[in-house]
């Protein structure tokens, strides 16, 4: 019908809904691939069936699974340190002002110090391996983390901490039921972004400080003139990274519900 705009067939669920124009928006992708891989040739984009096939390949082979796995640890492993270091850092710095004041021009100056300008220091620490690739991820995490969580604590409503302590709240009980409670949008907002960029960071140290790994796979294709095989290990990332953020999307709608079940204080 004319002059009305098309919304969703009848029973369909907002999620549905979202779920038909991502694969809506996917199919427009490949087509877009397809169409440049005709355009430029070969050498420059491989084709979506070639990158298909050697998935397919590098699957039942088992060739894939060692490197996949050695992406999947660093990122978890520098994930980890660098969440418990950033959230322990700037729930302490929230809790004094002087010390926050004190510390942040440091933190703002580690920040600004790119992750190329590392490795070479990595690689003459700790040679090639996961270590180097541990200590990048935390790099990366730890400051995203700490910036998400300290305006969250600092953000905090002070009309919940004055309630709070006019019901005879201690400092731990404010901490835990009205600090933390009122900061999970941020924590989770720290998380979307951290959980992908962990990813990133590792494939950065893969590139240069690693035996093995997605990132090492896409630099020996990269070296060896094989699109195909870099193709291969993009869409492998691109995979690895959307399964993490749909693991903490849901995540994120139990703490969402868990918030709302449960009172302040």
């Amino acid at each position: 019908m004319s002059g009305t705009t098309a919304v969703a067939p009848r029973g369909w669920s907002r999620r549905q809904a979202v779920h038909a124009a991502r694969l809506l928006l996917c199919l427009l992708l490949l087509g877009a691939w397809q169409a440049g891989h005709r355009a430029l040739g070969t050498t420059y984009i491989a084709a979506p069936l070639d990158v298909a096939e050697r998935l397919v390949q590098m699957v039942s082979s088992g060739a894939i699974w060692p490197h996949l796995g050695a992406t999947l640890l660093a990122s978890a492993l520098g994930f980890a340190i660098g969440w418990a270091s950033g959230f322990a850092m700037a729930t302490l710095l929230s809790l004094s002002p002087r010390a926050s004041a004190a510390v942040e021009p440091y933190v703002l100056f580690a920040m600004g110090i790119p992750l190329f300008a590392l490795i070479p220091l990595l690689i003459l620490w700790f040679g090639i391996g996961i270590t180097p690739k541990v200590v990048i991820v935390v790099f990366m995490v730890f400051f995203i983390v700490f910036i998400t969580t300290f305006t969250g604590l600092r953000d905090v409503d002070r009309r919940w901490l004055d309630m709070g302590r006019v019901m005879g709240a201690t400092r731990g009980q404010l901490m835990a039921k009205v600090s933390f409670h009122a900061m999970v949008p941020h924590l989770f907002a720290g998380l979307k972004i951290a959980v992908p960029r962990a990813i990133s960071a590792a494939i950065v140290g893969e590139f240069l400080v690693a035996d093995k790994g997605l990132g090492f796979t896409i630099e020996q294709a990269r070296q060896t003139a094989d699109p195909v095989g870099v193709f291969t290990g993009i869409v492998l990332v691109m995979a690895l990274v959307m399964a993490a953020d749909a693991l903490v999307s849901a995540l994120q709608r139990r703490a969402l519900r868990w918030q709302q079940s449960i009172s302040l204080l």
